[in-house]
């Protein structure tokens, strides 16, 4: 497809050229020119298209690598999903209120929802309190 296209611009080019050179009035010349300009054109389109191709074959290439690294890593693990949900169920992070923000607490700290939006982290839960108590004034 891609030579198809290459081969129609340089086509489309020469008979753009051919024509402004043999032209003798306006409407002539400027369907040359634009014989030319879809030339470039469609020399663009090729390019793309090319490069969307081998972007496409790089892409593949990868998959095939991550499975066969899926692969060996499940092999050599040799330890099903079962056997790793009690640790999972360990590392889940438990939510929380504190006058009217909600917050989660984890092994590696606590996030508090803002009212904005936004999130926040700290290391422990009375520092996410005493940050809730700073902003809403009581204490």
């Amino acid at each position: 497809m891609v030579v198809v296209l290459y081969i129609f611009a340089a086509l489309e080019f020469i008979g753009g050229i051919g024509v402004v050179g043999w032209s003798r009035g306006a409407t002539p010349a400027i369907l040359g020119i634009l014989f030319v300009g879809f030339s470039i054109i469609t020399v663009g389109l090729a390019g793309i298209l090319a490069e969307v191709a081998w972007s496409r074959k790089l892409l593949e290439r990868q998959v095939g690598w991550s499975r066969k690294l899926l692969e060996v890593q499940m092999a050599q693990g040799g330890k099903s999903f079962e056997d790793q949900r009690p640790q999972t169920a360990a590392q889940v992070d438990t939510p929380a209120t504190y006058r009217g923000y909600s917050y989660l607490v984890g092994e590696n700290g606590v996030v508090l929802k803002l009212r904005d939006g936004g999130v926040r982290h700290f290391s422990s839960e009375t520092e996410a309190i005493a940050h809730i108590d700073s902003v809403t004034g009581r204490r």
